[in-house]
């Protein structure tokens, strides 16, 4: 534990483990950076943990989107009933009648922000945000682009 310094004492961390090979304080550090802990200590003293905002859907991996032709943006796979989502007609990825996979919904943007590549860069997008902050998505469905827009719930981690 403790401050990671610079080479100049500033604070740019907190320190969390040590890999070592053997037992000393000699290895391999890991640490927070301090603009995860200035983002994090207000919600822990708060609330006792870190709420992070979310839409709380279940996306493809990325590896899984691109082999179903999803080049940009996050596949939706599952839209929770009663959910924000759900409200907003958000469609989730599904099998037709022959049992084809029929794709479901595919956030490509953020506020405007064209910055979705995949399920990975959604999620880092939505961390700019918190719990109840309105978002507008802009999303691909079939051969149609559509805007929708909702609030942001606490994520399910």
């Amino acid at each position: 534990g403790g401050p990671l310094l610079d080479s100049k004492g500033h604070m740019i961390g907190i320190n969390t483990a040590i890999f070592t090979q053997t037992g000393t304080s000699a290895g391999v550090g890991f640490a927070i950076p301090s603009s995860t802990v200035l983002k994090i200590a207000p919600q822990l003293i708060q609330f006792g943990k870190v709420r992070r905002a979310g839409l709380n859907l279940d996306f493809a991996p990325d590896p899984i989107a691109y082999q179903l032709n999803v080049r940009n943006g996050a596949l939706i796979l599952q839209v929770p009933g009663g959910s924000a989502a759900a409200k907003a007609g958000l469609a989730p990825t599904s099998r037709g009648f022959a049992g084809n996979i029929v794709l479901g919904d595919i956030i490509i943007a953020v506020d405007g922000k064209p910055q979705v590549k995949g399920k990975s860069d959604l999620l880092r997008v939505l961390d700019d945000y918190g719990v109840g902050d309105q978002v507008t998505l802009t999303v691909r469905r079939g051969a149609e682009t559509l805007e929708v827009t909702l609030p942001l719930e606490e994520a399910n981690i």
